[in-house]
């Protein structure tokens, strides 16, 4: 009968594995120490090297302080441009102006003039906080060979106020003559908010009349053809008078403006009256019938 054995193995393959299984310790405890290495690495310091970097590292440097030395230089610049500014601030004003009035303790809110080429004569009317009106003159005579010369004056306004003056206005500009030949009145209005409408004579200052009119006046001004019809305008209730001066009687009240009236004129050729408010409306109307012929609402609500 015939015996099983068991297979044999040759002596080359199990010197390789045992070859192999003494590399595999081998690599396992040199692994192990690596990972358990508790010892630390220092680095000589006088074996360190420096390393530059690769993507232009000393150009940003530079970069960044020229722009140091471009802020720093900015920094001087404006301080030298503030003190040189301080300086002229420090350096006395010059006046440069032709003449000056100092004879309202107030402010000014309202200005006019008109100049005489015949006479050669500047007339100013102002008017302030101060609740008063002034009409100053200003004339100036020149001859061949010699400097011009100049003498001013002023003339206090006399009719008593009790609140600001808001508008002056001359008629001088529009004066014609009258059916009869004479020449109108040389005319200065003067409106405060105490709604006083004040005519004086536009020369010597003398006080013409008084008008009664609204509750304020905000604005006046003459009609361009011949000076002796005048708007008024209200801030407070919103109305427009129309005088016609010579008999000091109303003619007309204009109505409808939905807040204060701010400005108004009459159009060049006297037929119209141009009117606008604090309601954001420009209105147009008729002197004779005193109604809206055209309205324009410049602003929403």
């Amino acid at each position: 009968s015939s015996t099983r054995r068991p297979p044999q193995r040759s002596t080359t393959t199990f010197l390789q594995h045992q070859a192999k299984m003494t590399t595999d310790a081998t690599t396992t405890t040199n692994e192990e120490e690596e990972v358990y290495d508790d010892t630390p690495s220092f680095i000589d310091m006088n074996s360190a090297v420096e390393v530059g970097d690769a993507a232009g590292g000393d150009d940003e440097m530079e970069q960044d302080d020229l722009m140091a030395d471009d802020d720093d230089a900015k920094i001087a610049s404006d301080v030298d441009a503030m003190e040189h500014a301080d300086h002229r601030l420090q350096q006395p004003i010059i006046d440069q102006s032709k003449a000056t009035f100092t004879t309202h303790s107030d402010a000014i809110y309202a200005i006019s003039s008109h100049y005489n080429p015949t006479t050669h004569v500047l007339s100013i009317a102002s008017g302030g906080g101060d609740d008063r009106a002034f009409l100053h003159h200003i004339s100036s005579t020149s001859s061949a060979g010699t400097s011009t010369a100049q003498t001013k004056n002023s003339i206090p306004l006399t009719h008593s106020h009790t609140d600001s003056i808001s508008t002056v206005s001359f008629n001088t500009p529009y004066i014609t003559s009258d059916v009869s030949g004479t020449l109108q009145q040389n005319l200065l209005c003067v409106g405060s908010y105490d709604g006083s409408i004040v005519l004086y004579d536009a020369e010597f200052g003398g006080l013409v009349k008084v008008l009664e009119g609204p509750s304020d006046v905000e604005w006046c001004c003459f009609h361009p053809k011949g000076g002796t019809v005048l708007l008024a305008g209200s801030i407070s209730d919103g109305t427009i008078w129309m005088y016609h001066i010579p008999s000091s009687q109303c003619l007309q009240v204009f109505v409808g403006h939905e807040q204060g009236v701010t400005a108004g004129a009459f159009t060049p050729d006297g037929k119209w009256v141009v009117s606008v408010g604090q309601d954001g409306t420009l209105r147009v109307w008729a002197p004779k019938t005193g109604m809206s012929r055209h309205v324009f609402r410049l602003m929403d609500g």
